[in-house]
């Protein structure tokens, strides 16, 4: 068996998951086509609330409102990308504050969700108003 073989055969099993995921994927949304993830912003205390709902009632809107959070970025998603995301930020040494889903908004942070491909809305215009340094790393990671 050749050097090639021996790359393709062990290549085979990461591209049919890789497969198998986009398709879950594209059928999760097929059938549950209100599911959303987003962000959420409080401009009180620099809180990021980073979610996932089957559906964004209007209740679920209305106690967000009432905690002092608006809605920045939301678009189609699954409850497996929003767990995914929670643990590449924990991963890249991003800690979560108070709850797994509420980070403290930074730079550094805005940067990975928009380069992971997170909704962000026009919550990006605000990357330069929020604490951490020049070059966009935030010192209490």
């Amino acid at each position: 068996m050749s050097s090639l073989d021996v790359i393709e055969a062990a290549l085979v099993a990461p591209s049919m998951e890789s497969v198998i995921a986009v398709t879950e994927r594209y059928q999760y949304l097929e059938v549950h086509r209100d599911a959303k993830v987003f962000t959420a912003y409080r401009e009180v205390d620099h809180m990021l609330f980073i979610g996932f709902a089957q559906a964004l009632s209007s209740e679920q809107r209305a106690d967000f409102e009432a905690r002092g959070f608006v809605l920045f970025g939301e678009r189609e998603g699954t409850q497996r990308e929003h767990r995914l995301l929670l643990m590449t930020l924990e991963e890249i040494g991003i800690s979560a504050s108070y709850g797994p889903e509420y980070f403290v908004a930074s730079r550094y942070l805005l940067r990975h969700l928009r380069n992971l491909g997170w909704p962000l809305g026009d919550l990006k215009a605000m990357i330069s108003g929020l604490p951490g340094s020049k070059d966009g790393t935030s010192p209490s990671r």
